[in-house]
């Protein structure tokens, strides 16, 4: 399965000719300045509430989901002068939590696509190249074609074992996975990010910077977050998920997100989701307690 995402990743990358990219004025914008103004920081209840609500449901004893192999992005849809700075952005991005970067000539297990319209690229990819979905559910995939919003996203993840031994063909051609003695601690599996692919219509990223967009891609590609408008579009903290849902939104990752990612980067990949839900709040708690800073 895995040969199979890599191989619809690599074909994807090299459409980058097929897709017409944006001048780099249509992509940049004005840059006007920012005025910050600091509120009362929220209750650490508040903030776990909003952690939870910003993942991906998991069972009680499923770890959270997270990139362990090397990462290598690739983007297509844009002018290399403009997909170049947004991949390196990520790959900065990820350097500063700590995950190991793939470097030249790698196979990409990240992939950021700009097109037309993403919803009929989702549709024909269903059609053409089903590989690109792994093992996904049948009822994401349809979620997914029926999204007629700016932004289609999703993850392929795959099971090892607390020490990082991966499924392997038993007897009979049953995949078998070697665990360690359970623990009331720890679970006894983990959860790895094996690709993501991030689908971004042009249109809605028309005078956007493009360190806005990386970081959006960011978010969208380390982390299985729900990016949903009774998610993103409350009254709480900021995120650079709400970039597609209104106009006065941040320009880059906001100091909520770097503790949501540096919260589920740190620490074991196999604390159970109660215990990664705490350490997130704590790292969210800590970031918004420092304010903003570039990364």
């Amino acid at each position: 399965m895995r040969r199979t995402v890599w191989t619809a990743l690599a074909w994807l990358a090299s459409m980058g000719a097929a897709f017409p990219g944006l001048s780099a004025a249509e992509a940049q914008t004005s840059g006007d300045p920012v005025v910050v103004t600091a509120r009362p920081l929220p209750a650490r209840g508040a903030i776990d509430k909003w952690v939870r609500d910003m993942s991906v449901r998991r069972s009680s004893d499923e770890p959270m989901s997270r990139v362990s192999e090397p990462l290598c992005v690739a983007t297509a849809g844009l002018p290399s002068s403009l997909g170049k700075p947004l991949a390196d952005r990520v790959l900065s991005n990820a350097e500063r939590l700590k995950i190991p970067l793939a470097g030249d000539k790698c196979h990409p297990n990240v992939l950021i696509l700009f097109v037309d319209d993403g919803a009929s690229q989702v549709d024909w990819l269903v059609k053409h190249r089903p590989g690109i979905f792994g093992d996904l559910p049948y009822s994401t995939i349809r979620t997914l074609r029926h999204d007629h919003g700016p932004v289609h996203a999703w993850h392929i993840t795959a099971v090892a074992s607390r020490d990082g031994d991966k499924l392997v063909q038993g007897e009979g051609g049953f995949p078998t996975l070697r665990i360690p003695s359970a623990s009331r601690i720890d679970a006894p599996i983990q959860s790895m990010i094996v690709a993501a692919v991030v689908l971004i219509d042009r249109s809605a990223i028309v005078g956007r910077p493009i360190d806005q967009i990386a970081d959006y891609a960011t978010m969208r590609t380390l982390a299985l977050v729900a990016a949903r408008n009774d998610v993103v579009d409350n009254d709480r903290t900021a995120t650079i998920l709400s970039m597609f849902r209104g106009t006065d939104v941040p320009l880059q990752l906001t100091p909520f997100d770097w503790g949501y990612l540096t919260g589920l980067y740190s620490g074991r990949a196999t604390r159970r989701p109660a215990a990664q839900y705490a350490d997130m709040a704590r790292s969210v708690e800590k970031e918004l307690a420092a304010g903003e800073k570039k990364p």
